[in-house]
């Protein structure tokens, strides 16, 4: 009998593991709970109503890529015909052939295992167009190797048991005048081509460079690499390799091609400064994701001939950096330069490599992460056992005070009773073995009646004098978070709860998440359940959260995750009164990832409403610049922005000695205070520079109006750090710290950065 469309599919026999459904298109939806083999019969209906089924099997693995989440660490070689002295061309290809006497892959894959490293990333593909195999898919150049250096390495790699990861640029432009394409002149058709043929050949992951991430960067076409297509190539070839997007320097824990992605990237800079060293994040998606901190030894990632242009970085400053990168479970992956000949160990960079060997070494390897019975996307009603699970004999330090467990925290010994919304973070310690990575998890419990259930899903109560406005509510199909940007006052607060308007008909969960503005590192998930919770009487849902301290003149971004049903009460946050505790600077958007990369800013964010208590210290002299107002400007008064895209003014008024406020555009330029009201006395004001970024002439001025100005202070042929500056009462709201010397590189003191400026009476 001949089968007519269309068709339904079911399960008749068997099951998909626990978290999975089979569609009635035949497509399998969610996540897997468990891991194992499911064995399941799958039926088929067509529209007269015959029947087939087969048996099948669903494998439910480990995460994609947890083996490079467990890996820790791993070496990065940007190596090949562009090497310097660089190569061109077909007739460069074959001398690059030719000097490559010292590369050999299984000395190059014994080199990261000496290493502690556990992955090797290779430049395979690179923008000057030349693929390091002898690849079959045709191109207008050919520009290809005759050795198949690829695949010596993966198999030299997967010897040793490590990873093996191609790095891949879309665009094949670094020499603009030998460009090569696929026979139809695009990028695309021929990048197909070869992300099949390095499926195929057995790398474990691929490296896409920054030139495929067009959501961020728009000038990039994204036929060079198009994702709806290169996608089913990787999952149909090898479902296991991983990915990982790069979003280039200053988007570091961007998700892109989310849920897709397997590796969020990290890439540091190329400079001498610690600055330039990234330091990961914790990621804020439900998907589990490895993070990958990419950060160099020298100042470049390729070889430079010239010598007085490779200098390792201080090895302290280094093994600093990993740490750092590895308490919040990054991989870490170091890069260094090799030379032409292909030597993978470079005298240059022996001793410095020998000595981060040793560290990572002592400390590879990680416990296994704490498991916990209850879920943070359930919400709990009435007191609640929460039960830790770890390896045997491995020892669990748990906190629920929102501090970082160590082994100095408590052991867990049995069920914890939670009877309130309560964050666990957790750490396991197995013997012989490094503590595992950060179990941090937000358990929902709502301690509400019946009665206020049942209100919550009704109208919300009038709202009284202080509510926002009413307006009508907007949804975001999008799946935006949006929320409002805060700077808090003079005194720390401890934030309870947070609020978000109600309107009739929400039944939705929201996603709560608050994050620092400096660097956007996030602070706190928890989420608010509009099905459940009762109205208050300013007509807003409060959410419970547990008690996080929010800094003095700190900024803050807290927003609730929308979604195309629930209404939300949009606002652009312009005209927002300001009180003591904290001020709205503006509207918050950011993507379903929570990163604040790519989004679609429409300017909408949302009015909440936040409940807290104060955290006063009696003996603190009050300093009366904490959580003002500050601006970056010119010396002609002229607006700025923050230098690096970090250093911004708030920087410096917010209480925090390791933060700078530093402009960008100008070398000499003028930090601009408003204390938002005229405050009567004022007496003595102090500057902290940067300890290599201090103004060596400089002015300090105030106002009481931002138009009559008073210099308190000309210092000239400064070399101090800290000034203390005292002078006669005034009654002042404005400040000017101008720096006037130096006003170009290269001078003693370099750019002015102000870490902290304090007013007092």
């Amino acid at each position: 009998m001949e089968e007519r469309p269309p068709y339904s599919w079911s399960i008749a026999g068997g099951a998909l593991p626990a978290g999975l459904q089979l569609d009635k298109n035949g497509k399998i939806h969610g996540m897997a709970t468990r891991e194992g083999n499911y064995s399941f019969t799958a039926k088929v209906t067509d529209a007269k109503g015959a029947t087939a089924t087969k048996a099948l099997t669903f494998e439910a693995s480990p995460y994609r890529s947890k083996w490079f989440a467990d890996a820790k660490f791993g070496i990065f070689v940007q190596w090949g015909v562009f090497t310097q002295p660089s190569l061109k061309g077909k007739d460069g290809i074959a001398q690059f052939e030719k000097r490559i006497t010292k590369f050999n892959a299984d000395e190059w894959a014994q080199t990261v295992v000496n290493l502690g490293g556990k992955v090797l990333t290779v430049t395979v593909n690179t923008g000057d167009g030349v693929r390091l195999w002898p690849s079959t898919t045709p191109s207008k150049l050919e520009l290809k190797t005759q050795r198949n250096i690829v695949k010596e390495l993966i198999d030299a790699c997967h010897k040793r048991g490590i990873g093996f990861i191609a790095y891949f640029a879309p665009d094949k432009g670094w020499n603009k005048d030998i460009v090569d394409t696929g026979l139809d002149g695009t990028y695309g058709t021929l990048n197909q081509g070869l992300i099949r043929e390095l499926v195929q050949m057995g790398v474990d992951g691929l490296w896409i460079d920054m030139t495929s991430a067009t959501e961020l960067y728009k000038g990039f076409d994204y036929n060079w690499f198009p994702w709806n297509k290169m996608i089913p190539i990787m999952r149909t070839n090898n479902p296991k390799v991983i990915f990982a997007n790069n979003t280039g320097l200053g988007f570091g824990g961007t998700v892109l091609q989310y849920p897709n992605t397997d590796v969020i990237v990290y890439e540091g800079g190329t400079s001498p400064h610690e600055t330039a060293l990234e330091v990961a994040k914790p990621a804020t998606v439900r998907k589990k994701l490895a993070i990958e901190v990419d950060n160099l030894l020298d100042n470049t990632w390729s070889w430079r001939e010239d010598p007085k242009l490779r200098s390792p970085k201080p090895l302290d400053m280094m093994i600093n950096n990993i740490r750092k990168n590895w308490e919040v479970g990054a991989t870490y992956i170091l890069s260094y330069p090799v030379p032409a000949n292909g030597d993978i160990f470079p005298e240059i960079y022996q001793e410095e490599l020998k000595q981060i060997a040793g560290f990572v070494k002592k400390n590879q390897g990680w416990s296994a992460t704490p498991e916990t019975s209850l879920s943070d996307t359930v919400d709990y009603t009435g007191s609640q056992k929460l039960a830790l699970k770890a390896p045997a004999r491995a020892k669990i330090y748990y906190t629920i005070d929102g501090n970082r467990p160590t082994t100095a925290s408590k052991v867990y010994k049995g069920p914890i009773t939670l009877t309130k919304t309560s964050r666990i973070q957790a750490i396991a310690v197995e013997p012989g073995k490094p503590a595992s990575k950060l179990l941090d998890k937000t358990i929902t419990i709502l301690n509400i009646s019946k009665n206020a259930t049942a209100n919550a899903r009704t109208a919300a109560a009038p709202a009284t004098a202080a509510a926002p406005p009413a307006t009508e509510g907007k949804t975001d199909p999008n799946g935006l978070y949006r929320g409002m940007r805060i700077t808090v006052g003079s005194v720390p607060i401890r934030l309870t709860e947070v609020g978000r308007k109600y309107f009739a008909g929400n039944n939705g969960r929201h996603s709560l998440i608050i994050k620092r503005y400096v660097d956007h590192y996030p602070l706190l998930t928890a989420a608010l359940n509009t099905a459940s919770l009762p109205v208050a009487a300013d007509g807003y849902q409060y959410a419970q959260i547990p008690p996080l301290t929010l800094e003095a003149g700190k900024s803050y971004l807290i927003g609730f995750q929308e979604n195309g049903n629930d209404k939300f009460a949009a606002d652009d946050l312009k005209n927002v009164p300001a009180n003591d505790d904290y001020r709205v600077i503006g509207y918050n958007i950011l993507s379903p990832q929570g990163t604040k990369l790519p989004i679609v800013d429409d300017r909408m964010g949302q009015l909440l409403s936040l409940k807290f208590e104060k955290i006063i210290s009696k003996n603190a002299k009050p300093n009366l610049a904490i959580g003002k107002q500050a601006f970056l400007r010119a010396n002609n008064d002229t607006g700025l922005g923050p230098g690096n895209e970090i250093f911004f003014a708030e920087n410096g008024i917010d209480g925090d000695p390791t933060t700078m406020a530093r402009a960008g555009g100008q070398y000499a330029w003028t930090l601009l205070v408003d204390l938002l009201k005229v405050e009567k006395g004022i007496r003595e004001a102090k500057i902290t520079f940067g300890e290599n970024s201090y103004s060596t002439e400089f002015q300090l001025m105030a106002s009481p109006d931002n138009k009559t100005w008073t210099t308190l202070a000309h210092k000239m042929d400064n070399t101090d750090i800290n000034i203390d500056l005292k002078f006669d009462p005034i009654d002042v709201r404005y400040f000017k710290i101008r720096s006037l010397k130096p006003d170009k590189r290269g001078e003693k003191g370099a750019q002015m950065g102000i870490m902290e400026f304090e007013v007092y009476r």
